[in-house]
């Protein structure tokens, strides 16, 4: 009787394990391509009594990403996040400053403008007194304000968007930052009862890969199971307790960040923040600045020989002046047009003096050569990010393809996991039945 006992139990748990073996297989089959699912494995460990054998049991369920390789995972997340942003805005402002060509050979960009107010320019030196040249060179000039106007407008939009996305993504950091918190104390309390963490895990490692896309952070995992996270500068976002982002606003209006009330916005690095900070505060100023820089050197040098004939201190503002739009041949004034259209002429096609701002080096040069020197700039700068931009999502993708090969579901390999375990499941099955029919044969025969 203790024999069949024995052998009811074994067949017994090992029915047992095997169901738990197939619900594995099948979760692992129906998620294979649910974002961010890693294969589980039930672990079966044999059960021993007195020295001999008594059955087995799952003693857990698992699923283990390689640390290092949840790093590089975030790091490239972050790295992708950042680049795209920056590609995204150079390539709005770019394209805002046209090109010296098109498709028709000439080309939007504002040297070009400057050239065809030169040529306006240059016909009416010829022949003073025309009020249509007179006119058409007022209108030119007008291009060239309007360019400059819509330009810095430009920028500012792009500033003001970069704002309102920074607030937005604080937004999102924090929901984030929650949710991570949220999951340490499931996990906790899971270990606790003794059930498995792994689908928890799984969860908790797509709310950090979403966090990066935020910004750059680091992690530790301890012995609970649990992740702390940290901003790259190492203030706790996630410990015990969440510690969210708090925003502000400086002198500026823009919206500034900080962490149990660190200011932390300047040292924001990576992802979308990162990139989001840097381009309003940095990369989108510096090009006003440029542009702020063309105009006033453009309003002193034209003013200089045609008193009040460009209104404005800046791009934002630069305008024709009145007078001169509503008597366009006043601007060459009434003594000595000629002569006034020339030095006209003459502050265009020399160099000027440009003092060194944004990102340009400034010196000697023709205002057509400085506005070459704005777009080049930008170009190469768009260039660049475009690259980086390829190079991190080729990384990103190398790394989530190494993932999915070590850690996702290989549907035919479980298919034929499940296959087994069903053979296996049938075995146990018809086990435990010879056992039973034999307690009967049994007891029948004690009767």
């Amino acid at each position: 009787m203790t024999s069949l006992n024995t052998a009811s139990y074994i067949a017994a748990s090992s029915l047992n394990a095997t169901q738990v073996q197939l619900s594995v297989a099948s979760a692992n089959i129906a998620n294979a391509d649910t974002d961010g699912y890693t294969a589980k494995s039930a672990t079966v460990t044999s059960q021993a009594t007195l020295g001999y054998g008594a059955g087995v049991s799952v003693s857990g369920i698992s699923s283990s990403v390689s640390k290092y390789l949840l790093e590089d995972l975030l790091s490239a997340t972050t790295n992708t996040a950042s680049a795209t942003v920056t590609a995204d805005y150079l390539n709005t402002l770019q394209l805002s400053f046209g090109a010296t060509s098109g498709n028709d050979g000439d080309g939007g960009s504002l040297a070009n403008t400057i050239a065809a107010f030169e040529s306006a320019l240059a016909e009416l030196a010829e022949t003073p007194e025309s009020e249509s040249l007179a006119s058409a060179a007022v209108s030119s000039l007008e291009d060239v304000t309007n360019q400059l106007n819509s330009l810095s407008s430009g920028i500012q939009e792009q500033i003001d968007q970069a704002n309102e996305e920074i607030a937005d993504a604080v937004t999102a950091t924090n929901e984030l930052i929650e949710t991570v918190d949220a999951l340490n104390e499931q996990i906790e309390a899971a270990i606790a009862r003794g059930d498995s963490t792994a689908d928890l895990e799984d969860e908790l490692n797509i709310a950090l890969v979403s966090l990066s896309e935020q910004m750059e952070i680091s992690t530790f995992k301890g012995d609970d199971g649990t992740v702390k996270v940290y901003t790259d500068s190492g203030k706790v976002l996630v410990d015990s307790s969440a510690h969210l982002l708090a925003t502000g606003t400086d002198a500026n209006g823009n919206t500034t960040i900080s962490v149990d009330g660190t200011y932390i916005t300047e040292v924001l690095d990576g992802g979308k923040l990162g990139a989001l900070i840097e381009l309003r505060d940095e990369t989108l100023p510096a090009y006003q600045e440029a542009l702020d820089e063309f105009t006033a050197t453009f309003i002193e040098g034209l003013n200089s020989v045609s008193t009040g004939l460009l209104t404005g201190t800046g791009a934002a503002d630069i305008t024709v002046s009145d007078a001169v739009k509503s008597d366009p041949g006043s601007m060459l004034g009434e003594t000595l047009p000629t002569e006034v259209a020339y030095d006209m002429l003459d502050i265009l096609q020399n160099d000027a003096n440009f003092d060194a701002t944004g990102e340009l080096a400034g010196g000697d040069m023709t205002f057509t050569d400085y506005a070459n020197d704005m777009l080049a700039n930008l170009v190469t700068k768009t260039n660049s990010a475009q690259t980086l931009l390829e190079i991190a999502e080729s990384e990103l993708t190398t790394v989530s393809d190494t993932i999915s090969s070590m850690y996702g579901v290989n549907v035919d390999e479980e298919l034929t996991r499940l296959s087994e375990l069903e053979q296996l499941y049938s075995v146990a099955s018809t086990l435990l039945s010879v056992v039973q029919d034999m307690f009967d044969d049994l007891l029948a025969a004690v009767q």
